[in-house]
């Protein structure tokens, strides 16, 4: 069947099609909000930079670290208990309240004193939180006072309209250097989000204000009711990592491995380089997230310090990945070489007569062609859950500048999406079914085996996912698993080219959307980075063709079956000694047995 050409013609226009219904219902499945973002990195660092500078907020030679991201409890429990997604939507067309949010930090090696300013997505001044040593003096005014100095610079330099609000607390904290902190929250009584309230918390430093931060007041009984929900969620995540340290690690990298060791069927050093390499980038996509990082630097240690826990921190995290992928790989290379002996070699795939090979490109193509039936599942599945069964999923936005904040905005959808697509494809596809197979030929029964092993995997990918923000709590499990069963398919038949393919491509669409919906300047250059590398594996196929001139054939030593485990070296045995007067002495025994030798 996968010979035949009418078979590639129908899988083309098949995922055509479904890239088209994916492209048009997409939003439906997915819902997405609109955001007007006006306001990139750079431009939050130099008006937070302007606002200090104005206000005199400290600390005085500052640095600057920036993120933007989304009040994710809010969102939640607007979406859940507040009206819905389109009350969520209409909360962002509004001004009473802005979920997203940039923030930039000013922060300064040694020094308790720092500020945190707060922009809305289309770059208006939102809020700031000055945060002052406990120690250091200053007024100590009564509430009175406190509350016209809040209420007189929240005016003129914020533009709050008290008219709107009622002042519903205040308290105050006297700080061991004498000074006097006053808090004030007001309350939006005309207003509610479901039984939200909108709120602003004004704080007094001494003599002048040094907070202004809008929220929302969430009631008590959605926050437990949230956690359960949560708790659901983790819960079946963690139930899922124990399946995957019983069966996968111990079953598969452990107890299998040992055996194939004993039987001399493993093949150690492609493996392992893989696993270098996959763990290298990985330690490239830490790097470029640094300067990410400083939004969690504590100013307790030194910069240098810091950039040495960093770093350490990576090299340890490298040290550690490189281990468990190649563990993973030798495991999974070697169950599969050992189960299905009409598989290509898995190292033998991309070689220079190999790579020019139909089998291969045809492997290759499925996995590319193969996005589009998974995208317009998932996508009919998600319209079915939300409109007939009441599922819910966190909407979202395909802008994430944070991605725009890395140094190479390319490399993070594309690290991901390698380790994701390598490592999970060997380790929940190929160790479970390639064991089952093997236990299978040993036992019995191998069809049912492999059936008892497509399920297993499909549960644990499925539940491994399920950590997720979604209700129910496993919408995940249900979401994942015909995919998972799609993908074990693919495994089967093909070996694990195309169902790495398939998932590296997959998560690369998903993960560099911010990319292709950004107008930031150069931003040209990521999606074409992003493209090329998304279709490498074709390059290597091309140039392999062109450089051996023809479609070539893969003998038969590059399949499994062809391989076998080396013989045992024989032991040569040692010449016996020779029979020597029982009077003599050891020495003497010893030269006369050296002798007999020579």
């Amino acid at each position: 069947m996968f010979k035949k050409p009418l078979f590639w013609i129908m899988l083309t226009l098949v995922s055509i099609a479904a890239m088209a219904f994916s492209y048009f219902y997409f939003p439906e499945a997915f819902p997405l909000v609109t955001l007007d973002l006006q306001m990139d990195r750079p431009a939050a660092l130099d008006a937070a930079e302007t606002l200090s500078e104005k206000h005199g907020w400290g600390p005085t030679d500052f640095s600057q670290a920036a993120t933007f991201g989304i009040d994710s409890e809010v969102q939640s429990f607007v979406e859940l208990e507040g009206g819905g997604i389109d009350a969520f939507k209409e909360m962002l067309a509004g001004d009473l309240y802005s979920p997203y949010s940039w923030t930039v930090r000013h922060y300064r090696e040694g020094e308790t004193n720092e500020t945190h300013i707060y922009f809305t997505p289309e770059g208006r001044p939102y809020g700031f939180m000055e945060r002052l040593p406990e120690d250091e003096p200053g007024d100590s005014l009564n509430a009175d006072t406190a509350r016209v100095i809040a209420e007189t610079a929240a005016v003129s330099e914020w533009q709050i309209d008290f008219a709107a609000y009622e002042l519903i607390e205040q308290s105050q904290e006297v700080r061991p250097g004498g000074r006097i902190d006053h808090t004030l929250v007001y309350e939006r009584p005309d207003i509610q989000i479901g039984e939200g309230h909108y709120r602003l918390r004004l704080v007094v430093g001494g003599d002048r204000l040094t907070s202004l931060v809008h929220f929302i007041n969430i009631p008590e009984a959605f926050s437990r009711r949230y956690d359960e929900m949560r708790s659901a969620n983790n819960t079946i995540a963690t139930v899922a990592t124990v399946g995957i340290v019983v069966f996968y690690i111990l079953g598969g990298c452990v107890i299998g491995v040992f055996f194939l060791i004993r039987q001399r069927w493993i093949l150690w050093r492609k493996a392992l380089y893989w696993g270098i390499f996959i763990a290298f980038v990985q330690l490239l996509a830490g790097i470029n997230q640094w300067p990410l990082a400083w939004m969690n630097y504590d100013t307790a240690l030194s910069a240098q310090g810091f950039l040495l826990q960093q770093i350490l921190m990576l090299v340890l995290i490298f040290v550690g990945f490189s281990l468990m992928l190649a563990i993973t790989f030798i495991a999974a290379e070697s169950l599969t070489r050992k189960a299905f002996p009409n598989h290509i070699r898995m190292w033998n795939l991309w070689s220079p007569d190999t790579a020019a090979s139909m089998p291969v490109l045809g492997r290759t193509v499925s996995g590319y062609l193969f996005i589009g039936l998974f995208f317009a599942f998932d996508i009919a599945l998600y319209i079915f859950a939300t409109r007939v069964l009441g599922w819910w999923t966190p909407s979202g936005v395909l802008f994430e500048p944070d991605i725009l904040a890395t140094y190479l905005p390319w490399l993070q959808p594309i690290a991901t999406s390698l380790q994701a697509g390598f490592w999970e494809e060997c380790m929940f596809r190929a160790i479970p079914i390639a064991g089952a197979a093997l236990i299978g030929k040993r036992y019995g029964h191998r069809n049912l085996w492999i059936i008892g092993a497509f399920i297993l995997q499909a549960l644990i990918f499925g539940g491994g996912h399920a950590n997720y923000p979604q209700q129910p709590s496993y919408a995940r499990v249900i979401e994942l698993f015909i995919p998972s069963i799609a993908f074990g398919l693919l495994y089967l038949c093909g070996g694990l080219l195309p169902a790495i393919i398939m998932h590296f491509a997959y998560d690369v669409v998903w993960m560099s959307m911010p990319l292709f919906v950004s107008s930031a300047p150069g931003i040209w250059l990521d999606r074409l980075i992003v493209i090329l590398l998304a279709f490498l594996p074709i390059w290597i196929i091309v140039r392999a063709r062109i450089k051996a001139g023809r479609w070539i054939t893969p003998s038969d030593k590059h399949y499994n079956r062809s391989w076998q485990p080396p013989e045992k070296t024989k032991k040569e045995p040692s010449p016996a000694e020779p029979e020597v007067t029982p009077g003599l002495s050891a020495t003497v025994k010893r030269i006369v047995w050296v002798a007999g030798i020579a």
